[in-house]
């Protein structure tokens, strides 16, 4: 009985500490916002060569809690040092972006153009999320701006050269597209464009060796060599029909596949 009663006593005293115990801290800081993705986003016009502006949907998170009313993001253009894409000209940000009622996601559209200035540089601008009345939270701070490149004709990195005698790449070697140029690249853009996604082929990694490249690139060459005898026939039978030179190489002829004719 008096075990019984012992027990008893530790039930109550536990129970007595639980209800003293303070409630869970419920969150109090400030609702603030971040974006929901790296530190930098690259567009290329290349990829979409029918294309001369697109929009760009950023992801944005709330750092806090959802509400019943839609709520407003406020943002402000952070430029470059160098190479500064221009608002209202290369980019144009909304005017209206928000968080949807009861969401912590958004997007944030930002419109981009294609420019002349694009055919010789990669243009960029940040993108910086500024505390408002429905955020006033800083959120995380080393996801409160995003760094946007925007470009157009610029060389792959991967294209590698003529002769090969600087790197193996499969793209620049003589016996397949040769050296990289704007005009060239153009013309490889148009052909291998697919009307159904809208899309062409802008990069080529692999090595130029029998092996080291995927099968499919063999069909790029027929492609790109079919469309320039389509639509430029003087530049494969000795000059009669239109021809495109290459104002980029010493007005050389357009062509491709074949070392004899490769610059």
């Amino acid at each position: 009985m008096k075990l019984k009663v012992q027990y008893i006593f530790v039930f109550f005293a536990a129970l007595s500490i639980i209800g003293c115990a303070k409630d869970p801290a419920l969150y109090s800081e400030s609702d603030g916002l971040y974006f929901g993705t790296g530190d930098s986003i690259v567009y290329s016009f290349a990829k979409y060569p029918k294309k001369t502006f697109d929009t760009i949907h950023v992801p944005v998170k709330v750092l806090g809690l959802s509400s019943a009313q839609d709520r407003p993001i406020t943002l402000e253009v952070v430029s470059p040092e160098t190479n500064a894409a221009v608002e209202g000209k290369e980019f144009k940000l909304p005017v209206d972006a928000l968080v949807k009622a009861n969401s912590y996601t958004g997007t944030v559209p930002v419109v981009v153009y294609r420019t002349p200035d694009l055919e010789t540089n990669t243009l960029s601008f940040y993108v910086k999320i500024k505390p408002n009345g429905s955020f006033p939270g800083e959120a995380i701070t080393a996801s409160q701006k995003v760094k946007i490149k925007i470009a157009y004709m610029q060389q792959p990195a991967n294209w590698g050269d003529l002769n090969g005698t600087t790197s193996t790449k499969w793209a620049g070697y003589k016996d397949y597209f040769g050296t990289w140029t704007p005009t060239k690249y153009k013309v490889i853009l148009d052909a291998l464009y697919d009307e159904t996604t809208g899309t062409t082929i802008t990069e080529f990694p692999g090595d130029r060796f029998v092996g080291q490249y995927p099968i499919v690139y063999n069909s790029y060459i027929t492609r790109v060599k079919n469309y320039i005898k389509t639509n430029y026939p003087g530049n494969y039978n000795g000059g009669k029909g239109v021809v495109l030179l290459d104002p980029d190489h010493n007005n050389d002829t357009v062509r491709v596949g074949d070392a004899k004719y490769a610059y």
